[in-house]
Formats: C-alpha cells, structure tokens, sequence
C-alpha cells in the first residue's frame, strides 16, 4: 500500500514515481477515476454508416455497443442482457435489427428497446409482473460526437464533450475534417503489447526528444525528405486544453506551397481552404508548422506524417486515429484507424494507406522502434528498486519552476494554447497533470438502476 497524495505531488512537480507505469493499486485507481470520469472514444461514424450496423467496444472492462439505428440515430449501449447479464451481442461488428441474448432469448431492438422476452405471461405474469415498457440496454451515461467521433463518457454529470476537448477542437479539424464531407475510416488493427497504457499516450503527445535516438534508422533510410532526424526541433509542442501535440516546421512558401511539400494535390487543398479558418490556414500558410502526432485526455492519439512511398522524392500524408486500450498495469491493446478524407482521389487513399502501414500499422516501422523501449520500461517499472525512483519528467523547466523557452506568441502562432519551439516535456507534464486532476477526485459513485420491476421508473 502508498499513498497516492505522494503520487499524485510528485507528478506534479514534474517528477515521475517510476512504479506508477507497472502498478497494479494505481491500475485500479485510473480505473475508478480516470476512465470512469473522462470522455472516451468508441467509434467513428463512418464505420455505422447503414440501419442497423455495429460495432462493439469496450472502457476498460465495460463493452458497448455502438449501434445506428433504423431511424439512423446513434446509440451506445452496455452489451448486458438486463435479465442475467449475458453479453447480447458477441459479435465485434455487423448489421441487425435486433439483438438476442443467447441466454434466455430475451431480444432488443438495434435502438437498445426490449421488445421480447420467451413466455413472459407464464414466466411473470404479463405486464404486471415484468413491466418491459420503456425498458432498454442501459446506455451511456453520457454520449457525443465531434468530427464524427464517437465519445461516451461513464459519469453522468461529465462536462460536454466540446468543454471537454476544449481548444484542441481546433487541432482535430487538421486530422478530421479536410473537406465538408469529414473523413471515412479503415480499421482498426488490434494488437497488444507489454506495455502500459500512459507511455503511448505521452509519447504521441508531444516526445520530439526521441526521434533522434529511437528513429534514427527510418531517417538513415530515406523514408522522409529531412535528411536528420534532428530536424524535428525545429517544430513546436502545443498543448490546448484537453490534448496536445507536436508540429514540423515547413519550408518557406504560400500557403498551397506547403501542403503540396507535405503531398496533398490542388484539389484537396481548395477543400481544405473551404472548411479551415483563416486562424487555421495561417497556422500552416502564415507560420509554417504542420501538425504531427497529438494525444487527447485520456488515451486517443492522432498521427499525420508524410513518407515516401516509391522509388522518387514524391510523399504521401496520411492520417492515423489509435486508441491505447488498457488491458492490465502492465498490458495494453492497440486499436489503430487509418483515416483518409471523404472526397480524397481514390488513388490518393490507396497511396496513403500504404503509408500508414509502412509507418504505424501493426508491423509499421515506427511502431516497432516504439514499443522496443516501451515493453521495457514497463518490465523494468515492476520491479521494487523502481518504487525508490522518481524518474525526471521536468525537461525545459528551470529549478524555480520558470520555462527555458517562451511560448510563442501569437504573430509566430495563429492557434490557441500553448506552444513551444524545440524540446520540452510540457505537453508530458500537462497530460499527467490532468491525469493527477482524475485521480484527486477520487472514484465515481453510479447511483443504481433497477429493471422491470412493477411499479417503478428503473432508477434507485
């Protein structure tokens, strides 16, 4: 046993307790806390598109289904039977009109409505001993969507979604909305790693201070036009609210210059100038930085990069949604999207994808230089001298506490938040912060919910 008030001051002092990446009390305290009061991603529009098509996923141990329905409304809804509990949809995606428990046969519309149960007048006597009007799949305490993406989050009184990301909406509209049509998606890859769940989450967040060493050998290669891996200091780290980032700086030129240099054609770029601000276009046009890789509160990162993909100097953009999905203090599942835009050329999306998965698919090169330090960081994190460790987190502060470098001000920045030119773990220091906010409030008390029983409304 520790106390986690000892954690939670260190971590804000930018000092890391190293156990707190392999240990198991401080699993189950983001559990009741930082899982149970967040917002989360399930799912994005694209993959429902029809009536009656699903997906099921999971917030940590608790699964949904994420379903539209026949009136084309989107639900997300607790894969529990409300009879014995039962998961009523074992399938992970798929198109139906309703959902059977394989238990006792008790059925629900695609909407979450029951709308049978076998003998239910000889079993419970009708209506009067099992009231099923109004009865549903308990859903999400709370839904919303942006972008397209699909949210839930399991505390009823969560602020909205939109409070929630904050100014990074700003940033999200650079991965997701490209045209007036948003972006479809392809995926995701699943696949696990010994590793805890918050290294993916700062790493994407805003760790430029890795490419050199980690990266070398993609650099060394020729996947990217820069000729050193060094050359991501030059970039920013911006932080807004609910998530954060990390930015290349682009060479001189307009506005269209630049996004050509990173691989989009005329076309998506008139579509991108019809649906980004002036604030947004100026980020690209005016200051010359283009995002990269981001992380939003708790565990969704972004990735935008741009490689080569044939024997020529010509590069391909692609965007990729992943999710860090923990499984145990010590095991987490990577769900990764690729995600192209809607009206994007059809040899362009073909082209991107490739990229995606020569970069950060399952077997993607960056991903495999990743996940080498971060299964052992978690091995090593588990063992008892790392309980004596505070690892140092504090890089681009001074010992008082002032920054090394100044955020940029606004005739160098046209975007909100925070940010930074060159290496500095404020984007790091700001997810834990927030991570350190969670498990302050302490763990989420659902009231209880009651089902069919006669006489009541089903809340307690």
């Amino acid at each position: 046993m520790f106390d986690l008030s000892d954690v939670v001051g260190h971590v804000r002092d930018g000092m890391l307790p190293a156990h707190i990446y392999n240990d198991s009390e401080v699993f189950a305290a983001e559990r009741e806390t930082v899982f149970a009061r967040s917002w989360v991603f399930l799912a994005h529009e694209s993959e429902i598109p029809q009536a009656g098509d699903y997906v099921v996923r999971r917030v940590m141990e608790n699964s949904f289904i994420v379903s539209r329905a026949n009136d084309g409304t989107v639900h997300a809804m607790f894969n529990m039977c409300l009879h014995r509990g039962m998961q009523v949809c074992r399938a992970e995606q798929g198109n139906a009109s309703h959902f059977r428990c394989p238990y006792h046969g008790w059925s629900y519309r695609n909407d979450g409505r029951i709308v049978g149960l076998p003998f239910h007048r000889e079993a419970y006597g009708g209506e009067a001993g099992f009231n099923k009007r109004g009865q549903r799949l308990l859903p999400a305490p709370a839904m919303d969507t942006v972008n397209g993406l699909i949210f839930v989050s399991l505390d009823p009184d969560a602020p909205p979604l939109r409070e929630f990301l904050g100014d990074f909406a700003f940033y999200l509209d650079y991965y997701t909305r490209q045209s007036p049509s948003g972006v479809e998606v392809l995926g995701p890859q699943r696949w696990r790693i010994k590793a805890n769940w918050k290294i993916g989450a700062e790493n994407f967040a805003g760790d430029m201070y890795h490419t050199p060493q980690t990266h070398a050998s993609v650099v060394e290669i020729g996947l990217f036009r820069e000729p050193k891996a060094e050359k991501r200091k030059d970039g920013t780290t911006y932080w807004a609210t609910g998530g954060g980032g990390t930015t290349y700086k682009l060479p001189p030129g307009t506005l269209e210059e630049r996004l050509r240099y990173v691989g989009y054609p005329d076309e998506m770029i008139d579509r991108m100038k019809q649906v980004w601000s002036a604030e947004q276009l100026d980020l690209i046009g005016r200051d010359g930085f283009m995002v990269s890789a981001a992380s939003i509160v708790p565990n969704l990162s972004l990735v935008h990069n741009w490689p080569r993909v044939a024997d020529s100097d010509d590069v391909l953009p692609f965007v990729s949604l992943r999710q860090w999905q923990p499984i145990s203090e010590n095991e987490t599942e990577v769900l990764s999207w690729f995600l192209v835009d809607k009206e994007a050329p059809e040899d362009f999306k073909a082209l991107s994808y490739k990229a995606y998965l020569m970069c950060f698919g399952s077997s993607g090169m960056f991903e495999q230089d990743d996940v080498e330090n971060w299964v052992s960081l978690t091995a090593t994190a588990g063992g008892t001298m790392a309980q004596r460790l505070l690892l140092n987190g504090r890089m681009g502060l001074l010992p008082d506490g002032s920054t090394i470098v100044p955020p940029l001000g606004r005739d160098r920045w046209a975007g909100p938040g925070e940010s930074r030119v060159g290496y500095g773990e404020y984007n790091q220091r700001h997810l834990m912060n927030r991570w350190a906010d969670f498990i302050e409030a302490g763990p989420l008390r659902p009231a209880g919910v009651s089902v069919g029983a006669p006489g009541r409304d089903g809340a307690r």
